[in-house]
């Protein structure tokens, strides 16, 4: 009988419930509540009331802690405790009620350095007086933890970066005077010596020899020591398509500072791949794509891609051949091509093979090449036609903005002249000169301005093969418009003109870091002459998203010629 009383009482415990309340101003309030202790342990199945007591003991500790990481030396803090009984249930709550006072602020900032630095010639960077201006903690301004480490990281990172990679804090100390508000800093830093870069220690070349390695290395023995031109070094080695992995560090530590070794760790890709993929392209339509690549074409590092594209308005057969750089730094490569276009009642078939030669930095491209085109031109409604041309080339390419993959300020600017000089080795001399520019402008912090210009000009046009001569429309182009639809009519066909003038004015407003939407203007149109060069319009809206490999678009456009409201996809930057 008593075991059976014993086993109702416990069937019937009574259930423990904490609550905690924090009345304190809204700058300090979201601190308390996500970091505070007793907080943490609200929703824990290991709460006691023994737990409950030790939590309100320390509580007001806990409180002031946090408070000072965020420069608040003299808190108020009242505590208030309550324990009901609601049925079977046991709520035990406590409040806080929390005035933080005035934050510290900073009266004296005190930087030394020692070593070597202070022994640099005035004209040598980093300057001490520099990274003194840079100094992020001012005086005047309130003080925090957070805020003190990051002032001493930027301070470390300005000598780490260029010219002094061993350099550390040797001292840094926070006085604060809670009867005053205020704050006096110091911090000694140790600059160690200088560096120079030295020679070149590849790791995990298999089947490349070392030349293709050092003939990407931009960094002359000798040089300053900077991180940013590791890092250039390793995005260019990463970029050639050779390597799956790649690290470029210099050994500093036990090296001589005039010669600090340049150590790159590489992890070769697979030297032959085979590639299928299937998409669709608002331009042609569903595409089926069909890739073989060699990195390593008669064991000479050649790099052979050979892709055949199927889609439904194009079908292409793209071989290219291309050498390692250089010690020139001269890219080089070769190229033969089948091509079939059906646009518009245009069909284009196109046999090609060509030669190139690029150099310089991505920020400041050029290129150099020549070719030679066969072409066979049908109309409908006229009589076909065969072309062909020699031509010479060259081209530029700027580069200027922050980030290549998700620009938000800066420009790309592309020019590219191509020539049939010689009668005997063409239907006759032209000149296409062709120049895309596209800029970009953040209005706020969230909203992006993008402006694009587009301009080309065919001489000797009545010569010129179709492939040479503009048409507008699509994607890139006019949105609102069919792919390459705007152009010189010829029957019920639409063909290439001698000019082109395209442009568009687009914002972005950005609603998360990764989402944005789009209101875009497009204009241009292209034609035989000047005085045919008319512009028409589409406009439309659009929805944005930063992916990893670049900005995806994808937009309703309405075109204001033809009152067609067409969709359009887009991805990356294309430059």
């Amino acid at each position: 009988m008593t075991w059976c009383l014993l086993a109702v009482s416990f069937c019937h415990a009574a259930e423990t419930r904490y609550s905690v309340d924090i009345d304190a101003p809204s700058s300090v309030d979201d601190l308390l509540k996500t970091h505070m202790e007793i907080m943490r342990w609200l929703n824990s199945p290991r709460m006691t009331s023994i737990e409950w007591h030790r939590l309100l003991q320390v509580a007001p500790r806990n409180i002031e802690d946090l408070l000072a990481t965020e420069g608040y030396f003299s808190p108020s803090i009242e505590q208030s405790t309550e324990t009901n009984t609601e049925g079977e249930t046991i709520r035990h709550r406590a409040k806080f009620t929390v005035q933080p006072g005035e934050p510290v602020t900073i009266q004296e900032v005190d930087i030394r350095f020692n070593g070597p630095i202070t022994r640099q010639a005035g004209e040598e960077s980093p300057a001490p007086a520099k990274l003194i201006e840079n100094w992020t903690l001012k005086q005047g301004m309130r003080f925090s933890q957070d805020n003190w480490a990051s002032a001493k990281r930027n301070l470390l990172s300005g000598l780490i970066l260029q010219r002094y990679p061993n350099a550390r804090i040797t001292n840094s100390k926070a006085e604060i005077d809670a009867s005053s508000n205020n704050a006096k800093l110091l911090v000694e830093i140790d600059s160690g010596s200088p560096f120079r870069f030295g020679t070149l220690e590849i790791h995990g070349l298999q089947r490349y020899p070392r030349s293709l390695v050092e003939n990407m290395n931009p960094i002359k023995v000798g040089e300053t020591y900077s991180q940013a031109r590791l890092l250039f070094f390793q995005s260019e080695l990463q970029a050639s398509g050779y390597f799956s992995n790649v690290e470029v560090i210099s050994r500093t530590e036990d090296a001589d500072p005039e010669s600090a070794p340049i150590v790159v760790n590489v992890t070769e890709m697979q030297s032959r791949q085979i590639g299928i993929g299937v998409g669709a392209s608002t331009n042609t339509g569903a595409r089926t794509t069909f890739t073989y690549q060699d990195l390593n074409l008669f064991d000479r590092g050649w790099r052979f891609t050979n892709t055949l594209k199927l889609e439904q308005k194009a079908q292409s057969l793209n071989s290219l051949i291309r050498l390692p750089t250089d010690k020139n730094g001269y890219r080089d490569s070769f190229n033969a091509d089948l091509n079939r276009l059906d646009i518009e009642g245009q069909t284009t078939s196109t046999l090609g093979t060509g030669v190139k030669r690029s150099w310089g930095p991505r920020s400041f491209e050029q290129t150099i090449g020549a070719g030679y085109l066969l072409e066979h031109v049908s109309v409908d409604g006229a009589e076909s036609q065969n072309n062909y041309a020699a031509t010479l080339s060259y081209g530029i390419t700027l580069r200027r903005i922050d980030n290549e993959l998700n620009p938000t300020r800066g420009y790309l600017l592309n020019a590219q002249f191509t020539s049939a000089p010689l009668d005997v080795m063409a239907n006759g001399k032209f000149l296409q000169s062709y120049a895309k520019t596209q800029a970009y402008y953040p209005l706020t912090r969230s909203t992006q301005l993008i402006a694009r210009l587009e301009g080309g000009i065919v001489s000797g046009a009545d010569n010129a093969p179709a492939t040479y001569l503009f048409r507008a429309g699509g994607d890139q182009s006019v949105r609102g418009y069919a792919y390459q639809s705007l152009g010189v009519p010829d029957g019920n066909a639409i063909v290439g003109g001698r000019y082109l003038l395209t442009g568009s004015i687009e914002v972005i407003q950005w609603l998360t870091s990764q989402w944005g939407a789009a209101a875009f203007v497009d204009f241009g149109n292209a034609a035989n002459n000047t005085h045919d060069l008319k512009p028409v319009y589409g406009y439309g809206l659009g929805a944005r998203f930063k992916s990893p490999a670049g900005p995806i678009g994808v937009d309703i456009a309405r075109g204001q010629e033809t009152g067609e409201y067409r969709l359009h996809f887009n991805l990356g930057v294309t430059f």
